[in-house]
C-alpha cells in the first residue's frame, strides 16, 4: 500500500510532541533549534500539531503532522551535518531550498541537507522522516563498495520520485520499518534486529535514489568472487552469531566490498552472506531447542538469536527442517 493512500499511523508508542496551540509549538521547536518562524495562514484552521520519533541505530525517524491547515515554516542554518529524508504521507507543499523551489506530495519526496535553511509552505500536511548523518551514509556506502568507492561521500539528488518503482520500494521499506519499530519491535533492545534494519533502509535509499556514487552501485564489483574472503566472513559468522553482525562488520572481516563478498558467497553456497547467516542462526536455534539445559522457551531462543517476530520465526524455521519450532522444543521435553 503506498504511503498516504489509506489512513495509517506511524511511531504512537514514540510520541515527541501533541499540542494544537501554535505559540507552544513555536516556543518548543524554536527550543530545539529545528525552527525559526512558524506561521498559521488561514486563521481558522485547525492548528494540531503530533511529531513522533525513534531511534534506528544511528539513525532516526519521525513523522510529524500539523492538522487540517496550511503552515509556512522556515528552519534556521546550522552545523548538524546530516540529511533529511522527507516521504509525505498526506497533503503537500511547496519547498524553497539550496537556491530551487520543490513540490513535495506523497508522489515527490526530497532529501535536504539540515545545515542549509529551508522555508516551506504545506497544506494539511504530514510526512515520515529519516535523519541521516552523513558519515553514517559514507560509512555504509564504503561497506557496499569497498576499495571501489569514490574519494567524494555519495551526495544525493534533492528531489525525490516516489512514483517509480524504486521510490514505491523505498516507501515501502520505510513503512514496514515504522509499523514494526510501533509493533511488534516496541521497546525491543536487540541490536541484532535494529542494526539489520537500519542497513536496509540504507542500502535501499543508496541504491534506489540517485546520487554520485549510483554509477559505481548499481554496476559490477571490479573483481569476482576470492575464496579466502569467502572463508573469513564464513568463520566470522559461526563465531560471533550470538552477536549483531552488520554488512560493516561482515566486509570488514572478510576484506572486500559487500557486492564481491554477496557474488562470493553466492557461487560457494548458492546464497549472499546474510542468508548464510540467517541459516546459521536457525541451526544454532535448533540446536537450542533440542538442547537447552536451562529450559528455554520458543520465544527467549528465537530472540536470543535475532529472530523478533515469532511468527515469522515457525515459518522460515520449518520451511528449512520441515517442522515447527515448538516441535523440536517438545523432543527435548
Amino acid at each position: 500500500m503506498r504511503l498516504g493512500e489509506a489512513c495509517v499511523t506511524y511511531l504512537q508508542n514514540y510520541q515527541v510532541l501533541s499540542s494544537r496551540d501554535l505559540y507552544e509549538t513555536r516556543a518548543l521547536l524554536a527550543e530545539l533549534n529545528s525552527i525559526d518562524t512558524l506561521d498559521l495562514i488561514e486563521r481558522h484552521a485547525s492548528f494540531d500539531v503530533s511529531i513522533h520519533g525513534v531511534a534506528l541505530g544511528d539513525l532516526q525517524v519521525l513523522h510529524s503532522s500539523f492538522g487540517d491547515c496550511r503552515i509556512q515554516l522556515r528552519t534556521p542554518e546550522s552545523d548538524n551535518d546530516a540529511l533529511f529524508m522527507i516521504i509525505p504521507t498526506e497533503g503537500g507543499g511547496s519547498v524553497q531550498h539550496q537556491g530551487q523551489n520543490y513540490t513535495i506530495s506523497t508522489k515527490r519526496g526530497m532529501i535536504r541537507d539540515m545545515r542549509v535553511p529551508l522555508f516551506a509552505d504545506e497544506d494539511r500536511f504530514a510526512c515520515l522522516g529519516v535523519r541521516l548523518p552523513k558519515d553514517i551514509i559514507a560509512r555504509h556506502c564504503r561497506t557496499l563498495l569497498g576499495n571501489d568507492m569514490p574519494t567524494m561521500d555519495p551526495g544525493f539528488e534533492i528531489s525525490l520520485d516516489l512514483d517509480t518503482a524504486p521510490g514505491r520500494h523505498v516507501c515501502n521499506t520505510l513503512n514496514y520499518i515504522a509499523q514494526a519499530l510501533d509493533d511488534p519491535l516496541h521497546n525491543l533492545d536487540n541490536s541484532i534486529v535494529l542494526n539489520s534494519l537500519q542497513d536496509l533502509l540504507l542500502t535501499n535509499i543508496l541504491m534506489m535514489f540517485p546520487n554520485s556514487c549510483s554509477e559505481q552501485l548499481n554496476g559490477k564489483p571490479k573483481s569476482n568472487a576470492v575464496p579466502h574472503y569467502v572463508k573469513r566472513a564464513r568463520d566470522y559468522i559461526h563465531a560471533y552469531a550470538h552477536t549483531a553482525i552488520t554488512l560493516e562488520t561482515l566486509v570488514q572481516h572478510a576484506g572486500c566490498g559487500y557486492r564481491t563478498l554477496q557474488m562470493a558467497f553466492n557461487a560457494a553456497y548458492g546464497m549472499s552472506p546474510m542468508a548464510y547467516l540467517r541459516s546459521v542462526r536457525l541451526n544454532n536455534a535448533y540446536n537450542d531447542l533440542l538442547n537447552d539445559a536451562d529450559g528455554a522457551g520458543v520465544a527467549e531462543i528465537a530472540m536470543k538469536w535475532g529472530f523478533a517476530h515469532a511468527g515469522r520465526f515457525a515459518r522460515i524455521y520449518a520451511r528449512q527442517f520441515g517442522v515447527l519450532p515448538s516441535e523440536t522444543l517438545r523432543k527435548r521435553q
